[in-house]
């Protein structure tokens, strides 16, 4: 299998590989990337010791209530110094722009234009659900959905991941004896922002994604934290089916 190339053309190095997985999976343990590119948890560890040096990664701290017993393994996001060296598709230029759009034509000018940056992510994903089902012959579940959504973002340079949660709820009260149910959501990940600088000045960008994700998951979702606020990954709540355990 060949490798995929990089921006320069060349196959790229470990620890270009292990930042890219780190940007898209974070916070992930030196455990998990040993066992995703078959090395040595040894020769992770040491590439990640020269990254954090570096300043391209950091470690991310989980919060006390969130800790078990034991010691919780060390895992690691990027750095914020780390984000505004990844690939952008945008300048200097689209900042004033921004400003001079806002300074002209107010709010409600910059609202139109994040809705119409997103415009066609509802079509395309249309089109990419109805090839799968054309070819596969039966129709996507809402998670197949959001899997190609994650796909199309990722292309469009937001290093996106999707993580399924299973949340349990107790019986209603008064049906003694049934079985617990289990609400089964995810979270919708990116671990970059292709308009990180514009969006931190600018949240219509941020707010016009998540009514266009709500429109194709046909539910209301819920961004939970983004990169333009500080936090390593945007995260998006999504609801998907409510069912019973087994």
């Amino acid at each position: 299998m060949t490798e995929p190339e990089n921006e320069h053309g060349a196959t790229p190095t470990t620890r270009e590989r292990l930042v890219e997985a780190i940007s898209a999976h974070g916070p992930i343990t030196a455990r998990a990337l040993a066992e995703r590119f078959g090395l040595t948890s040894a020769a992770v560890r040491r590439h990640l010791t020269v990254l954090e040096a570096e300043g391209v990664i950091a470690e991310h701290v989980v919060p006390v209530a969130q800790r078990g017993r034991g010691r919780p393994s060390k895992s690691f996001v990027l750095s914020a110094s780390a984000h505004e060296h990844l690939p952008g598709g945008y300048d200097e230029i689209a900042i004033l722009a921004m400003q001079e759009l806002a300074r002209v034509g107010g709010e409600e000018a910059v609202e139109r234009l994040a809705a119409e940056r997103v415009a066609d992510w509802e079509d395309e994903l249309d089109a990419r659900v109805t090839a799968t089902e054309q070819a596969a012959g039966d129709e996507l579940t809402p998670f197949d959905r959001l899997e190609l959504l994650s796909e199309l973002l990722t292309e469009r340079g937001y290093a996106t991941t999707v993580r399924p949660l299973s949340v349990p709820l107790p019986a209603p009260a008064r049906q003694e004896g049934s079985a617990a149910r289990t609400l089964v959501t995810a979270q919708l990940c990116h671990g970059h922002c292709p308009v990180l600088d514009i969006a931190a000045e600018h949240p219509q960008l941020c707010e016009a994604e998540t009514r266009v994700i709500s429109r194709i998951i046909g539910a209301p979702v819920q961004r939970l934290a983004t990169l333009a606020q500080g936090a390593h990954a945007c995260t998006t709540h999504i609801p998907l089916t409510e069912g019973r355990t087994p």
